[in-house]
């Protein structure tokens, strides 16, 4: 035999073990991205009531009553824009995602809505307490269509133009 080079055969099975391997392996890396976009969002909450805990702590006129709680919308809280490069390409939507603090008995508790709207479709976050953050399957609570609700504080809703609308009313 000549070494002119790869008979038709040979072409063909390395061509075909090729095809078995990319089947193999494309859902798989689809599914490594998909999982990162997911902690992007987890990590991302994460944050948001980092800042709203670093908030109450500097302000302390903002905290909670015993028996009521408190909004702090991520327009408020994310004035640097730390937060703006959702993981799917959208926007998060700023008067949408939201960390919820309650005081019961002097214990604060967070929870937090972490919304990206992309193209009028809304993905992320649905209410979360704090906790379920960092559960091992966190990632699983990001939703691809996610019903939005609003912040139902007991006490002051803080969005961005707070000390221009003392009354608070919704953006």
């Amino acid at each position: 035999m000549d070494d002119r080079g790869f008979t038709l055969v040979e072409l063909l099975a390395t061509m075909a073990v090729l095809a078995v391997l990319m089947l193999l392996a494309i859902p798989n890396v689809i599914g490594v991205v998909q999982n990162n976009k997911n902690k992007t969002y987890i990590e991302d909450a994460k944050k948001l009531v980092t800042l709203a805990e670093y908030k109450i702590n500097s302000e302390p006129s903002v905290k909670p009553s015993a028996g009521k709680s408190v909004c702090f919308y991520m327009e408020y809280l994310d004035l640097s824009k730390e937060l703006d490069e959702p993981p799917n390409g959208g926007k998060y939507d700023r008067t949408r995602s939201y960390v919820y603090v309650s005081n019961s008995n002097g214990e604060l508790k967070y929870k937090v809505q972490l919304i990206e709207n992309k193209n009028g479709s809304f993905m992320g976050l649905g209410e979360t307490s704090n906790s379920d953050l960092f559960e091992d399957n966190a990632t699983s609570k990001i939703k691809s269509s996610v019903a939005t609700s609003t912040c139902r504080c007991t006490g002051a809703c803080h969005y961005k133009d707070r000390y221009d609308n003392p009354k608070n009313t919704s953006p």
